[in-house]
């Protein structure tokens, strides 16, 4: 339509159209209500901000009394205490015009107007109110909460694969879901679980919650998942937190320490190792790591062949060892005072946040024969050397007592470049004394090869076992074939090697003496006898 136009008419000039109100008035209508809307909520405010009295009051089941602190006005004609905020309530105990009036013995109240609350029950856990009588015809109304909380006995997550204990060690493929809990408390405890992540900081990992409701007590459940507990590190720290929030926060955990065993190649190592012996008594350290490795598990193969942690340590501040033992900065193993049940194998496996590895040592104890024991020659009666008078074969044993591991004996000819003895049907014969050490003996049969006019044969029962290395002694015997029996038969086995000689050096020296006197003797004897002859034939 020609000449047609829309006019555009503001909202305040309609609504006062509407409302036949002027401009004016619409507009200080507005203002006003505003302005009363901010006063009432400033009041609301300013009477959070003057609460006279702290609230909520934490009060321990059983506790003696529990007292709500107030601030109230230096003077005013009369103060209530009620139980709740009901209509019909009546007061508990009140201060009117000074005088205390009390009608439960449950409650009393401080000179200054403060609530007391006797024996606390988790009965008395509501609201109570107070009003606050400044003049016969002014009052204040302030609803305040008394909570009573109960402390758990152990404050500290179990774990349940910790059997009690706040750090312990556990293996995947006995675990498919960690749990941990709270039992006990009021309120309920928080539960989380977390994980030692990439970097320094642990990291929160999502887990499943469930509280249980036994009046009046609570107990709380936290649960990882499976793909957690399945993870792909060889060792990984997973830490159960709880957080109390009453009376005040406070926070506890436990840990476990778990080990990927189905991926590890840690024990495919067995076998491929050096045994080494330590004396009884020493300290002995077993290296795991050239690093300070963050994580250090230490394992001991049981009899029955599985390896069963004996140590282990998670950071500077978890730390589990058997009796005896110790763990160093670097992960060693130190066993104080070896001894012979420390003997066995053991394995390292530690682990940083971006290394792996493992390591494995076979022990065994060394217990040394004493210092002036060396392989005694049974023949000799426990002389280092001796002489005996033998046939050209026979037998010969000797013995060590008192050691562990079973050494291994020997017997060898000494200082000839040419033999001239072999020995053969070597028996061994080890004794167990009952005190986990040896009697260990070497029985052989000898022959000798050097033929009837060889000479004497020094032999030496030798320790040849490679923990004896750089401790090897021998003990001497020298032997005679029947044709030097006649002239060494005044020899006794208590004779040295030294004296011995002497010995045969006399000998020979007295009996060329003697030959030649003898032939001395008869050539005068031929002499004289020719002329007897000579002078016989004359006449």
């Amino acid at each position: 339509m020609m000449g047609q136009h829309h006019l555009v008419i503001p909202l305040y000039q309609r609504c006062a159209a509407v409302s036949l109100f002027p401009k004016d008035l619409f507009i200080s209508t507005l203002q006003m209500a505003f302005t009363l809307l901010l006063i009432a909520g400033l009041q609301v405010l300013n009477a959070e901000a003057t609460r006279p009295c702290v609230s909520p009051l934490y009060a321990e089941y059983g506790q003696i009394a529990a007292t709500f602190v107030c601030s109230l006005p230096s003077s005013y004609y009369g103060i209530y205490w009620y139980k709740s905020p009901a209509r019909n309530e009546r007061s508990v105990v009140s201060i009117i015009d000074g005088v205390v009036m009390s009608g439960d013995d449950k409650f009393g109240i401080s000179p200054t107007g403060s609530l007391i609350v006797r024996n606390i029950t988790f009965e008395d856990e509501h609201l109570y109110r107070l009003i606050i009588l400044r003049t016969r015809q002014q009052s204040e109304t302030h609803d305040l909460r008394l909570t009573v909380y109960a402390y758990p006995g152990n404050p500290v997550p179990l774990i349940d694969v910790c059997g009690g204990q706040d750090f312990c060690f556990a293996e995947r493929d006995r675990v498919s879901m960690l749990s941990c809990k709270i039992e006990g408390a009021r309120p309920p405890v928080l539960l989380h679980w977390e994980r030692q992540g990439e970097g320094p900081d642990a990291e929160r990992v999502e887990t499943s919650h469930s509280t249980n409701f036994t009046d009046p007590l609570y107990s709380t459940f936290s649960h990882t998942n499976g793909s957690l507990v399945n993870g792909t590190r060889r060792l990984d720290l997973l830490t159960c937190v709880s957080t109390v929030h009453v009376p005040s926060s406070e926070h506890h955990q436990s840990s476990v320490l778990l080990e990927n065993v189905h991926d590890s190649q840690c024990y495919q190592l067995t076998g491929n190792h050096e045994r080494r012996h330590y004396l009884i008594g020493s300290d002995v350290a077993l290296d795991c790591s050239h690093d300070s490795p963050q994580f250090v598990v230490w394992k001991k193969r049981t009899y029955e062949g599985k390896f069963e942690p004996i140590a282990f340590r998670a950071g500077g501040d978890l730390e589990e060892v058997g009796e005896g033992l110790e763990i160093s900065a670097n992960g060693s193993l130190i066993i104080k005072s070896y001894g012979i049940t420390h003997e066995g194998e053991y394995i390292c496996i530690n682990a940083n946040l971006s290394s792996e590895g493992c390591l494995l040592h076979s022990t065994k104890a060394l217990v040394l024969p004493p210092a002036h024991q060396v392989p005694t020659i049974a023949e000799c009666e426990k002389k280092m050397d001796c002489i005996l008078t033998r046939p050209s074969s026979g037998v010969l044993s000797c013995y060590v007592e008192g050691v562990r591991p079973v050494l291994l004996l020997e017997w060898e000819q000494v200082n000839s470049t040419k033999p001239s003895i072999t020995f053969s049907h070597h028996q061994y014969t080890t004794d167990n004394r009952g005190d986990r050490v040896f009697d260990v003996r070497l029985t052989a049969s000898y022959e000798l090869t050097g033929g009837p006019d060889a000479g004497p044969v020094i032999v030496a029962c030798v320790i040849k076992s490679p923990v004896m290395t750089g401790q090897h002694t021998t003990a001497t015997i020298v032997i005679n074939s029947p044709a030097h029996a006649e002239r060494s038969s005044d020899m006794s086995c208590n004779d040295t090697p030294a004296s011995s000689t002497i010995a045969w050096a006399i000998a020979a020296v007295t009996s060329a003496t003697s030959l030649i006197l003898s032939l001395i003797l008869v050539g005068l004897y031929t002499i004289q006898g020719t002329q007897c002859l000579r002078q016989t034939g004359g006449d």
